[in-house]
């Protein structure tokens, strides 16, 4: 276990569609933006995770989504466009069931190369939660210069309870299992820092 502080108040980004699936089917996508300020979401997960209006979630994500898009919300949420996602987009208009494997992934992963281009803030800290196992090595591969947490779902329950959000993040993670058994159970955390604030 790491002894570095966690990061107060980040960017939230949230990588894959597993977390606002499950969040959203515990009734629990608000605790986001109560960790995080600004959430992130790439155009390609928030399309994965909405363009089945009878998948699980679907509905409360959308409707978290557009309130989270209108000017003065304090509950801001950015779908970042990527170049993935307007490529997917074209090639839908042709073939309306193509899949593109891990296109969430890499759309934010594509954003978060130039994410200090995109915010104007350098050095701005961000939180990344995510249950595909692949996203901590596309952080550390994408090597940003921000300082970085990375968490699994039920680690950023954990977090939530640390900091007296919820009462009980076990009972959260109950919810999530009782909807989606196969929710990625790890409780995982990835540190990284710049250099000169805490190493990596």
């Amino acid at each position: 276990m790491t002894n570095k502080p966690q990061i107060e108040r980040p960017d939230l980004i949230v990588p894959d569609t597993g977390p606002l699936i499950h969040l959203a089917q515990a009734d629990a996508l608000h605790l986001l933006h109560q960790i995080g300020g600004r959430v992130v979401v790439a155009d390609m997960v928030a399309l994965e995770a909405t363009q089945d209006m009878a998948k699980p979630g679907a509905r409360q994500i959308e409707a978290w989504i557009e309130a989270g898009r209108q000017p003065g919300s304090n509950a801001p949420v950015l779908v970042a466009e990527t170049e993935i996602g307007a490529l997917f987009l074209q090639a839908r208009k042709t073939d309306p069931d193509i899949r593109l494997r891990n296109a969430g992934e890499l759309a934010i992963l594509e954003w978060l190369g130039s994410y200090v281009e995109h915010t104007g803030h350098a050095g701005h800290d961000v939180l990344i939660v995510y249950e595909n196992g692949k996203i901590p090595r596309f952080v550390r591969e994408t090597g940003l210069d921000l300082d970085t947490d990375v968490l699994t779902t039920r680690a950023f329950l954990e977090l939530a309870e640390r900091r007296g959000i919820v009462a009980s993040a076990a009972d959260y993670w109950q919810r999530i299992v009782a909807a989606a058994p196969t929710a990625n159970p790890d409780i995982n955390i990835m540190m990284q820092r710049r250099p000169g604030t805490g190493g990596s």
